[in-house]
């Protein structure tokens, strides 16, 4: 089912600092807007199709470089550790030495409540150093799929020492930084549905010498119908002024009707002007729309 897949990946980045990091306490920044993500690569898709999407996160990493803070030292790990006792280590420092919480929260959607998915401790290590955030952040068993109208958010949380930008040596809190970069995947799969019209509507319109819109532009539209009941020809197009019905006319003798193939990409859904090069005509529409 390639065919009938839209697949699209981008990044985003933010850069946090000691301007900007206490504004992110209370009202945490929002990193990825997953429906804005599926919006943007689902807005122009036919209405004839049915699409279901699947969102993945590909990567999220941090740049930490917080000289505010007086410097930790690293873990002394060795090669016979196990995870556990290197778990125990990195507690240890990270009890006995400053730090604050970089939070990784999420909601359902641009209203809801934030809640924490993973708060990882950040210390100065004496350098720039790098943090993944996904693995084991956000992973589970692996799997980093989001639903359609999840967002992901961050927000600091303060140990006692401060948070980035305010660290315990003043004249170095404006080189603290943060950078988070992202990257996420979108798929949608596509499903060609025999959908029913709704919305029918008849209307006749009198046409004279200037352009008229007929019909305005309708992306849902399944059908629609022109018929001259006058008995001047008829001059019509398509576009977002009447210039083409003047430019590049379709002609239709009076008693003419016409109609599109009901077939999937021959469905205009432009507005339609049009016009008649004397006198007027009566012009009936019929155009239906999907549901």
């Amino acid at each position: 089912m390639a065919e009938n897949r839209l697949s699209e990946t981008d990044t985003f980045s933010f850069e946090i600092n000691q301007s900007n990091a206490s504004n992110y306490v209370s009202d945490p920044l929002t990193l990825w807007a997953v429906s804005s993500t599926v919006n943007s690569i689902s807005a122009n898709i036919d209405p004839r199709w049915l699409w279901r999407a699947n969102v993945f996160l590909e990567s999220l990493t941090a740049s930490v470089w917080c000289p505010s803070f007086p410097r930790s030292p690293y873990p002394e790990f060795y090669p016979e550790d196990s995870a556990a006792e290197k778990a125990a280590k990195l507690m240890k420092l990270e009890s006995n030495h400053p730090k604050f919480g970089l939070q990784l929260l999420r909601r359902k959607s641009a209203t809801g409540s934030w809640i924490e998915a993973a708060c990882p401790v950040i210390q100065n290590r004496g350098r720039r150093f790098y943090v993944p955030l996904i693995n084991p952040y956000l992973t589970a068993n692996e799997v980093k799929i989001f639903g359609r109208f999840d967002r992901l958010g961050v927000s600091f949380k303060d140990y006692g020492d401060g948070i980035l930008g305010g660290g315990s040596i003043t004249s170095n809190r404006i080189y603290d930084t943060l950078y988070i970069e992202g990257e996420y995947r979108v798929e949608l799969d596509l499903i060609l549905m025999a959908k029913r019209p709704a919305n029918t509507v008849m209307n006749t319109i009198t046409v004279g010498p200037n352009p008229t819109l007929l019909v305005s532009a309708n992306l849902n539209r399944a059908y629609f119908e022109i018929q001259n009941q006058g008995e001047t020809q008829l001059l019509w197009g398509f576009g977002t002024s009447g210039s083409n019905a003047t430019s590049h006319p379709f002609k239709m003798p009076p008693g003419q009707i016409y109609y599109p193939g009901n077939v999937a990409g021959f469905i205009p859904t432009d507005a339609i002007w049009a016009k008649v090069i004397e006198g007027t005509t009566t012009v009936l529409i019929v155009e239906s729309s999907y549901q």
